[in-house]
């Protein structure tokens, strides 16, 4: 589900699943040995990903240290990929054909408005 308090705000639900996906992420890089690609990539979508997008049209963020707590899990998950740790977070991306999570979120916006 999606947490929010009184005042319709979910920095709540927002703080656990960047908790969550901070746990995830490391219990997939202690189990699994591999850093490359394209496994690498599956646990992320799977695991992780899926749980900082459930939702997001109900509780996408708008405060700025709310989307870059968000953004630095992905940062940080594609960092640990065999071969990319030496490109910066935009060219990491772009190798690995992802939008930002900012970036899919507007976009998701921008799909239900219309």
């Amino acid at each position: 589900g999606v947490i929010a308090n009184n005042n319709l705000l979910f920095r709540e639900h927002i703080d656990n699943i960047v908790t969550s996906s901070k746990i995830m992420s490391g219990v997939l890089l202690r189990t699994f040995s591999t850093r490359q690609e394209e496994p690498m990539m599956r646990m992320f979508i799977s695991y992780i990903k899926s749980k900082l997008e459930y939702c997001s049209l109900v509780w996408s963020p708008w405060h700025q240290n709310e989307i870059n707590k968000l953004e630095r899990i992905q940062k940080f998950f594609t960092s640990k990929i065999y071969g990319l740790d030496q490109l910066d977070y935009h060219q990491r991306l772009k190798k690995l054909n992802l939008y930002s999570l900012e970036r899919r979120r507007e976009r998701y916006l921008i799909i239900n408005a219309w």
